[in-house]
């Protein structure tokens, strides 16, 4: 009988040593248990190399997230090159959005399990646009999104609290094209993607992964004027990379857009 038991409480022991394991290999990174499939809308910025940056919310089970990509476009009509050209024709139209056409859990994306999905691109926030004019305004129906990289991810927190100092995250291809996107944390809060006049002498291997920006001279206001925060085209303010010693002068280009109505609460 002894013997029996020891045999059961072994047999027991490996089964629940093999699901552990089961489950710590089959998890992504990123994943999180409550997450349901989703449409993830984007924001499209670039004009030498393309960026995505998700629409994020708070509070929510599916969009609390701030991520950037680096991805590719491919399609039988070439919407890589429909895009960068629709971008750098028109300097009163920046702003470019990806509607996905398939559900996918976006830690998913982020930690590799899934490198692609099927998008339409759009000018203009393609969620804002109704009937008709919507269907008029498509770039490029039929795009197959490939990511090449991670800049950035991170899920919002509950109760967070806004950095002492204003926070961009930089990213871009060597010293040819920098962006600045703002640090999204607590609401109220905003998005911003810039483009950079002057770029920082920072290599491709450090814009590997997004980097931080803090505004020494900028100090966080109270929550509701936030948007006291925002760079302005032309300007210049002091920059420390990675929060660190010496300051660095930066001017800001073209903004590709600014949100505000998403980030309210």
């Amino acid at each position: 009988m002894k013997w029996l038991l020891r045999k059961r409480y072994t047999l027991t022991s490996c089964l629940i040593m093999a699901l552990l394991a089961l489950v710590q290999f089959s998890s992504p990174a990123y994943a999180q248990a409550t997450d349901p499939p989703c449409l993830h809308g984007m924001r499209i910025v670039g004009e030498q190399n393309i960026y995505l940056s998700h629409m994020g919310l708070f509070n929510s089970s599916c969009h609390d997230y701030q991520g950037i990509f680096e991805v590719a476009f491919e399609g039988a009509n070439n919407p890589q090159s429909k895009y960068l050209n629709a971008q750098k024709s028109n300097s009163n139209q920046n702003e470019f959005t990806l509607e996905p056409t398939e559900n996918f859990i976006l830690p998913d994306l982020a930690s590799g399990k899934i490198t692609s999905f099927k998008a339409r691109l759009h000018p203009g926030q393609y969620e804002r646009k109704t009937g008709d004019i919507r269907e008029r305004e498509v770039l490029d129906k039929n795009v197959t999104v490939k990511v090449k990289r991670v800049l950035y991810f991170h899920q919002f927190k509950p109760g967070a609290k806004q950095p002492t100092f204003s926070e961009y995250l930089l990213f871009g291809s060597g010293t040819n094209e920098q962006l600045a996107a703002h640090l999204i944390t607590a609401p109220p809060d905003f998005d911003q993607i810039v483009s950079l006049k002057t770029t920082l002498p920072l290599t491709n291997t450090e814009l590997a992964k997004a980097v931080r920006l803090v505004l020494p001279n900028r100090p966080t206001p109270d929550a509701k004027e936030n948007l006291r925060l925002v760079f302005k085209p032309g300007e210049k303010p002091a920059v420390r990379v990675n929060g660190k010693d010496p300051n660095q002068i930066i001017e800001a280009g073209q903004q590709y857009f600014l949100e505000t109505e998403d980030y309210r609460k």
